[in-house]
C-alpha cells in the first residue's frame, strides 16, 4: 500500500529544506541551458558548423561522467550530500568561467577540454541530489517532490532555452556564460542552508584495496541480487537508446524548421516544447497512478509508447508549430518514464547504498546517450540515412524499449515492498 500522500502546497510550505534544494537545482538548470546554447553559438563562431561538432560537445558533456560516477557514488555515500553538491557547483562555476578564454584562443580543443571538466564536476551533483531527497521529505511526499522537480526541470528547459536562445542571439555567447557562472554560485548559497540529516557512513578507514573495492562496488553488488531494482536502474538507459534526441531536435531546428533565417529560435522552440512535455508528464501521471507503486511501473510502459509514437510522427510535421506539439506529446511520456523510475528506486533502495545505486543508474544511461549521439551524428553527417529516417529510428528504439519493460512486468510482476528498516543493504535476501 502506498503511504498517505502529501500535496504540492503542503510540501512547499512545510519543508524548507526541500524548498532550498528545489531552488538550488532550479537556478543551476537555468544556467545550464544558457551554457548549452552559448557553446553552440561559440562553435559556430569559430567555424565548427557540422552536426558532429555539436554532437561531440553533447558526448563530452556525458561520456566523462561514466568514469567519474563510481567514485562520485562512493563520495555521496561517505560525505554530507549537501557539501558534495556545493563542491560540484563551485567547480562548475570555475570551469565555465574559463570558457571565456576562447575569446582570446579560439580553439575547439580548449572548449572540448573545459566541457569534459564541467561534466566530471556534474557527475557528483545528481547522485547526491537523488540520494538526499528521500532523507529530507517524508515517504508520502516523495512522489510530489519528484513531480515538482521534474516540472521545474522542464520549466527551466523551456524558459532557459527560450531566454538563452534570445540572449545568445542578441548579446552573444559571453553574456550567456556569465549567467551560467552566477547560477552555479547562487545554487551553492541555497544548498549551504539545508539542514541535512545524518546518514549511515563508514567511519573506519578503508585503506586496504579489498575493502575499498568492495565499498566502490557496493551499488553493483546490491543490484546484482535484486532483479526488480536492477531493471528499474536500467529504465533511463532504455529511454536513452534515443539519446540523440537533443542532437536531432537541434539539427531539425537549424536545417528544416528555421524561422525567418534565425535557426537558434527554431531550436529554442523545440527545446521549449520538450520542456513543456516533461513538465506536464509527472503531474498527469501522478494523478492517474494515485502514487500506487504498481500503477507507476505500468505507466512506464505507456510513457515509452508515447515517446516512440511521437518520434515516428515527427518527420512528417509540415512546420514548426505541429512539430512542437508532437514533441510535447512525446515528452509527456518521457517524463513519466524518467520520474517514476526514479521514485521507485528511491522507495526501494536504503540510504546507505543509495548514492552508489544512483551513480550506476547515471553511468548506464550516460553511456547509452553518448553512444546514441555518436551514431546519429556520424550517420547524419555522412548521409547514411536522411534526417527524417534518423528521427523515425528514435521512435523505433523507444518502442522496442517499451516492449522490454512490458516483458519485465510480465515476468517479475509490478512493484514490490520497500526494504525493511535497518536491514543490511548488501547482505539482505534477494527480492
Amino acid at each position: 500500500m502506498a503511504p498517505e500522500t502529501v500535496g504540492y502546497m503542503a510540501l512547499w510550505t512545510g519543508n524548507p529544506d526541500f524548498r532550498r534544494l528545489f531552488l538550488a537545482r532550479m537556478v543551476s538548470l537555468f544556467g545550464d541551458w544558457f551554457n548549452l546554447l552559448a557553446v553552440l553559438a561559440l562553435l559556430r563562431e569559430i567555424g565548427a558548423v557540422s552536426a558532429s561538432s555539436f554532437g561531440a560537445v553533447l558526448i563530452l558533456k556525458t561520456l566523462p561522467i561514466v568514469f567519474a560516477l563510481p567514485f562520485a557514488g562512493l563520495v555521496v555515500d561517505r560525505m554530507p550530500r549537501t557539501l558534495v553538491m556545493i563542491g560540484a557547483d563551485v567547480a562548475r562555476a570555475a570551469v565555465v568561467a574559463l570558457m571565456l578564454l576562447i575569446a582570446w584562443w579560439p580553439n575547439p580543443m580548449i572548449l572540448y577540454a573545459l566541457v569534459v571538466c564541467q561534466a566530471v564536476a556534474s557527475a557528483f551533483f545528481e547522485p547526491a541530489r537523488n540520494a538526499l531527497l528521500p532523507d529530507i521529505v517524508e515517504p508520502g511526499a516523495l512522489t510530489a517532490a519528484n513531480a515538482m522537480g521534474a516540472a521545474m526541470w522542464s520549466t527551466m528547459l523551456a524558459f532557459g532555452s527560450a531566454a538563452g536562445g534570445l540572449l545568445t542571439a542578441w548579446l552573444g555567447w559571453k553574456a550567456a556564460i556569465g549567467v551560467d557562472i552566477f547560477t552555479y554560485l547562487l545554487s551553492a548559497v541555497f544548498l549551504w542552508q539545508i539542514r541535512e540529516p545524518a546518514h549511515h557512513v563508514v567511519t573506519q578507514a578503508t585503506a586496504r584495496p579489498a575493502e575499498f573495492l568492495r565499498d566502490l562496488a557496493g551499488g553493483a553488488l546490491y543490484l546484482s541480487r535484486r532483479p526488480r531494482a536492477r531493471s528499474l536502474a536500467l529504465v533511463k538507459a532504455a529511454w536513452s537508446t534515443a539519446g540523440a534526441i537533443t542532437l536531432v531536435l537541434t539539427v531539425l531546428g537549424e536545417h528544416r524548421l528555421s524561422v525567418a533565417g534565425m535557426p537558434l529560435v527554431a531550436v529554442s522552440v523545440l527545446y521549449v516544447a520538450r520542456g513543456i512535455g516533461t513538465g506536464l508528464g509527472p503531474f498527469v501521471a501522478r494523478r492517474i497512478s494515485r502514487s500506487e507503486p504498481a500503477a507507476m511501473e505500468r505507466l512506464i510502459t505507456v510513457g515509452f509508447g508515447m515517446g516512440g509514437l511521437a518520434y515516428l510522427l515527427l518527420p512528417w510535421a509540415p512546420s514548426l508549430a505541429p512539430a512542437a506539439l508532437i514533441v510535447v506529446f512525446g515528452h509527456v511520456g518521457g517524463a513519466t518514464v524518467w520520474v517514476f523510475s526514479t521514485i521507485r528506486l528511491q522507495q526501494m533502495v536504503p540510504t546507505a547504498v543509495r548514492g552508489r545505486v544512483f551513480a550506476i543508474e547515471n553511468a548506464a544511461f550516460t553511456v547509452v546517450v553518448a553512444a546514441s549521439t555518436a551514431v546519429w551524428g556520424w550517420a547524419t553527417d555522412r548521409d547514411v540515412f536522411s534526417l527524417e529516417h534518423a528521427t523515425m529510428a528514435l521512435g523505433v528504439v523507444l518502442t522496442a524499449a517499451g516492449a522490454w519493460w512490458a516483458l519485465r512486468g510480465w515476468r517479475l510482476g509490478w512493484a514490490t515492498q520497500p526494504p525493511e528498516p535497518g536491514s543490511d543493504p548488501l547482505n539482505s535476501p534477494r527480492d
